[in-house]
């Protein structure tokens, strides 16, 4: 519940300041999250079937052999899901707007991240540019565990661990800054665009590291604690009547 106290703003008028309860809505329901973890599990499903032809169709949709500034883009898409821009994106939160919202970024991403190491590890999925294979011609299904997720890259592919980390901050920063959001989730989709046509995932490493990276981001930012660093409390500086 939010509950309305009185302040003065220093010049003997009465503002009203809506402080959040400590019964405010816990974050999402069930149903809801259970929802969002189907049809993230579907997204990954159908993203299987689409492998074999995922590199060829967004390296010449995306005209990437072509043209010079796309490739740039697409590269500089790839530092939203990096450590070292988590923390410059973090640092300038914090210096020109609060340090607590900054914590959610950072929380969001090392959290996500987080998941993503341990799935890379568990599955230990062969990456496509393993011994130079031909796209379209990768072994799609070589997943060897953690006997070789372990202690090998080449076989850390699943998820894609730039692709959680583009879309846990893209999630944390639309709760952040809303009227801002389709520029971040436009860059989160490009870093994982980027992490395809350049051979180093395959699509379904791509997708379910963007719903790892959703779902985490998600979790975090609908806690109540960290809803309360998010929205701060609003002022109504309207003159009461008399």
């Amino acid at each position: 519940m939010t509950q309305t106290a009185g302040a003065s703003d220093g010049s003997g008028r009465s503002v009203a300041v809506a402080v959040a309860g400590d019964d405010a809505p816990r974050g999402a329901s069930v149903g809801l999250w259970g929802r969002r973890v189907a049809f993230g599990v579907a997204l990954v499903a159908i993203s299987f079937a689409l492998d074999p032809w995922a590199w060829w169709v967004l390296r010449n949709g995306t005209g990437y052999d072509h043209w010079a500034e796309m490739r740039e883009l697409l590269a500089a898409a790839k530092f939203l899901g990096s450590g070292l821009g988590t923390a410059l994106i973090a640092a300038a939160i914090g210096s020109l707007d609060a340090w607590r919202r900054a914590l959610v970024l950072v929380m969001a991403v090392l959290a996500a991240a987080g998941a993503a190491g341990v799935l890379k590890v568990a599955t230990g999925r062969e990456r496509p540019s393993r011994l130079d294979q031909p796209p379209g011609q990768e072994r799609r299904w070589s997943f060897h565990g953690p006997a070789q997720g372990l202690t090998h890259s080449p076989y850390q592919s699943f998820p894609s661990g730039h692709t959680a980390g583009a879309f846990a901050s893209a999630t944390a920063l639309s709760a952040l800054y809303p009227p801002v959001r389709p520029v971040f989730w436009s860059v989160a989709v490009a870093c994982g665009v980027n992490r395809v046509v350049k051979h180093q995932h395959f699509l379904s490493d791509v997708v379910a590291g963007a719903v790892v990276g959703h779902l985490v981001a998600w979790w975090i930012v609908t806690r109540p604690r960290v809803r309360r660093w998010i929205r701060p409390a609003a002022v109504d500086t309207r003159m009461r009547s008399p």
